[in-house]
């Protein structure tokens, strides 16, 4: 393959899928036990792809018990023959990124060039990351005194439930599978349903990588059906989702109920302020990279640009410059640096957002970026609002689209109380040349993640924790693996014992 070509991703699925059989059970291709199947829509043409299985409460069941069989299987392998398979898993990754990309770019609109390109590696690199902790997970023993030894271990949780949202379908999906096969459980993936594509493909892979049958299963479904379902079943301790705020609450009411562990990296409305000494031009190209990427889908999106009042005029003037250079178009053309949003429904909803923050006063500012829609297609054009009223829901709500709200603000402190006036603690990118300032910034802004004059500047040791209704737990790094295991305390005495009574 060397060129994507819409509508024939038959060439990039196994063959099975291609019939509605879109349920990964247990290292086998089956339907939904009741036959409902749905669509998933091309965003860039508004046209369907292909029929996907629509999984309910049975469907689940199934998968539950083929990933209790294969967590068994799994847990008597040793970290090194697991890391063998994850390593073949990435291996795999890099030789079908083509195909992966081509599945993410189709189903989801995100551009080819970063679909096959940065998202792939990502996918891999995690397998690759993953891969080197699997025999390096050690407990501790606790000193109790002569005739008595205290031992802490992690152990898996042994079936572990998880759901990814549709904004980086492979990598998001990935960014769970890792490190919950690392941790030596198994799995059951619920891809969002906008989105399913790329999941059927890496389930391919895996197994063409050695993974045991039962140890990954993927059921597509709704979120409300196939997903709840999920959450509620007693014999899934673990629930990892990445997603929005108001699905993570209900997830975590949910889980909250049955007493089951979650791991939520939900929403964000994160802050980017530069301040009056920053360099003004690599703070205005990474004010445009962090807004506009992917359409303005991602989480850690620092959409509420604050700046210096001395330097509102000139950073939206080097703001506008740089939005110019930006093609928007067709995610299938390599050239091409935006698709559209994912679907009509957040299309809708981005729009509601600027009709209600117009309405409350904000204004917004032409822009001339190279913009190409397709007929059909979920478009929308990059734009920047100022005068926004930090009461609208435009100002308060994660608009997840390619909206840059500009303010000014006169001193630091003013900056610093924008900044944590939101109810999300995800992101924030702060631009200065004063190290004091950039320390002090980092103190007084309450999000898991400060980024001092750079913007989504991570690796895969990188921790991605949130706070307040930005999430619970932490993705990426060493520290997954607290999400995806727990802990065990043993007491062996081996002197008398003494009871009470």
């Amino acid at each position: 393959m060397s060129k994507v070509q819409r509508g024939n991703i038959s060439e990039y699925l196994p063959a099975d899928c291609m019939s509605g059989s879109t349920l990964w059970i247990g290292g086998k291709w089956e339907a939904a036990s009741d036959g409902r199947t749905f669509d998933t829509v091309d965003p860039a043409t508004g046209n369907p792809i292909i029929s996907i299985s629509r999984a309910g409460a049975g469907d689940v069941q199934r998968a539950v018990d083929a990933a209790k069989i294969g967590a068994k299987v799994w847990a008597e392998l040793d970290g090194m023959q697991r890391a063998g398979i994850m390593r073949k898993a990435a291996e795999l990754i890099r030789e079908h990124r083509l195909a992966l990309g081509a599945l993410d770019s189709i189903d989801s609109g995100k551009a080819i060039s970063e679909t096959s390109g940065r998202n792939t590696d990502g996918a891999a690199g995690m397998f690759d990351f993953f891969s080197g902790i699997t025999d390096k997970i050690r407990g501790s023993v606790i000193d109790m005194g002569p005739k008595k030894t205290g031992l802490v271990e992690r152990e898996p949780y042994g079936v572990v439930g998880a759901i990814s949202p549709w904004n980086f379908p492979m990598t998001n999906a990935t960014t769970k599978i890792a490190p919950i096969l690392a941790c030596g459980n198994a799995l059951i993936l619920k891809p969002a349903e906008q989105t399913p594509l790329s999941a059927l493909l890496l389930a391919h892979l895996l197994d063409l990588a050695g993974l045991p049958k039962g140890v990954f299963n993927v059921i597509t479904g709704l979120g409300a059906e196939a997903g709840a379902a999920l959450v509620e079943h007693p014999d899934v301790p673990k629930i990892s989702f990445t997603g929005s705020t108001a699905t993570g609450r209900r997830i975590a009411a949910a889980a909250g109920e049955r007493l089951k562990s979650v791991t939520l990296e939900l929403g964000g409305k994160s802050p980017f302020i530069v301040f009056d000494d920053a360099d003004l031009d690599t703070a205005a190209s990474g004010a445009v990279t962090t807004v506009f990427m992917n359409q303005g889908q991602t989480c850690t999106s620092c959409a509420k640009v604050l700046v210096a009042r001395p330097l509102l005029a000139a950073f939206i003037e080097k703001c506008k410059e740089r939005v110019a250079k930006i093609s928007i178009g067709d995610p299938l053309d390599p050239s091409t640096d935006l698709g559209p949003i994912v679907s009509q429904q957040q299309l809708d909803r981005v729009n509601r957002l600027l009709s209600e923050g117009v309405a409350a006063g904000a204004t917004k500012l032409a822009l001339s970026a190279k913009y190409s829609p397709m007929v059909g297609g979920c478009f929308i054009a990059p734009l920047i609002v100022t005068d926004l009223d930090p009461a609208s829901s435009l100002a308060r709500e994660e608009i997840f689209g390619p909206v840059m709200s500009v303010s000014p603000f006169d001193n630091d402190e003013e900056a610093y109380a924008a900044a944590n006036d939101t109810e999300y603690g995800l992101a924030a990118s702060v631009w200065t040349s004063s190290l004091a300032r950039a320390e002090t910034a980092r103190r007084a802004i309450n999000t898991g993640i400060v980024w001092i004059n750079c913007v989504h500047t991570l690796s895969l040791n990188t921790p991605v924790p949130g706070r307040k209704s930005s999430g619970l737990g932490s993705e990426y790094g060493w520290e997954a693996v607290d999400n995806y295991m727990r802990l065990k305390t043993t007491v062996t005495m081996f002197g008398d014992y003494k009871g009470l009574f």
